[in-house]
């Protein structure tokens, strides 16, 4: 294999280690954030719910006042009927029976602000729950990415020098259509097979193939511009 050809393997190799440490990195603290975003959706949530629960009561406290006045009334009302001191009985009775009125829709609607209230009570205890268990999973991840992150970045601090001095034995030109690669996240080589590249499958000359395969010269395929690799060193 042409020299030139081997550093840019090796290079590659190394340079792919790297990002995938760095991935794995990034896998890790994404898995912090999410649950972070979840928390916060969560602690939106409980807000909402401490709001609406804070509201029914202002709602149901109005009408249980309500509630009062009007049952109040109504019975001063029935006590006049029943002690025969209403003047005008039917003006009386209608009040009578307006207040009635009153006090059931009353009645219902506290009824309903009570199931309302206890729905939400609920609601705010699976949410607490839910947030509880979030702080869990969040501890969890967090310690994992704290001792994880340690190790992926002295995995990249040990590869790194070394990368780098394999990057500067490139010439000027090699160096800058490899960082292109890198730049694209492309891989920059492509096995030569039968009579094409593998990448992109334009046929590769016979002449150049030879001097591929013999590794004379170091070649680029006419079609993706990546530099062609015996398929003898395909496992590498």
């Amino acid at each position: 294999m042409h020299p030139d050809l081997q550093i840019i393997l090796d290079l590659w190799s190394l340079d792919d280690r790297v990002d995938r440490s760095r991935q794995q990195a990034a896998a890790l603290k994404g898995a912090v954030s999410r649950i972070d975003e979840q928390l916060r959706s969560t602690a939106g949530e409980i807000q909402s719910v401490s709001i609406e629960l804070e509201q029914l009561g202002h709602d149901e406290a109005e009408r249980n006042r309500s509630l009062s006045l009007y049952i109040e009334r109504r019975d001063r009302a029935a006590r006049l009927l029943e002690g025969g001191q209403a003047l005008d009985f039917v003006s009386v009775q209608k009040q009578v029976d307006q207040c009635g009125e009153h006090v059931d829709r009353l009645e219902s609607e506290i009824l309903d602000l009570m199931e309302q209230r206890e729905m939400l009570v609920e609601k705010g205890s699976e949410l607490e729950g839910r947030s509880e268990a979030l702080m869990d999973e969040k501890g969890r991840a967090h310690q994992k990415w704290v001792v994880d992150g340690r190790i992926i970045r002295a995995e990249i601090d040990a590869v790194w020098p070394e990368r780098q001095a394999l990057h500067q034995k490139l010439n000027r030109e090699l160096a800058t259509k490899y960082d292109g690669f890198r730049t694209r996240s492309l891989v920059p080589v492509a096995v030569i097979g039968e009579e094409a590249c593998t990448q992109c499958h334009v046929v590769v000359q016979g002449q150049m193939r030879i001097e591929v395969n013999s590794g004379r010269r170091l070649h680029t395929c006419r079609g993706c511009g990546r530099w062609l690799v015996p398929a003898a060193d395909e496992e590498q």
